[in-house]
């Protein structure tokens, strides 16, 4: 029997923007991108939070020459905070599966 999954346990989305923040902002160089940011808006699905994050002019002003290059997306895991990097094609039906967290700026959907 599969065991169901208690939503009391679950990291929120806004935690797992917290947590992605503290730990990679420091690693983060600015450059001509801009400081890092994690946006007020992802994706989920069961088990992980897809944050969309990176130098502000990608995140903010939708520059996508800004886009990283080399490193997954951003996924924080819900129940232990885990933060991963997977790329779109290591799992693709997973993340065209994830459903829309926030309010996604119109050119997202």
């Amino acid at each position: 029997m599969e065991r169901e999954t208690d939503w009391r346990t679950m990291l929120s989305f806004e935690l797992a923007r917290a947590a992605a923040y503290e730990a990679l902002a420091p690693t983060w160089e600015a450059g001509e991108c801009g400081e890092y940011t994690v946006a007020d808006y992802g994706y989920e699905d069961e088990t992980a939070w897809l944050l969309i994050d990176g130098g502000s002019r990608l995140v903010i002003d939708g520059d996508y020459s800004c886009q990283l290059v080399g490193r997954g997306s951003t996924f924080v895991d819900k129940r232990t905070g885990e933060i991963f990097f997977l790329a779109y094609l290591e799992a693709p039906e997973r993340i065209d599966a994830m459903t829309p967290v926030g309010q996604h700026p119109e050119a997202d959907l």
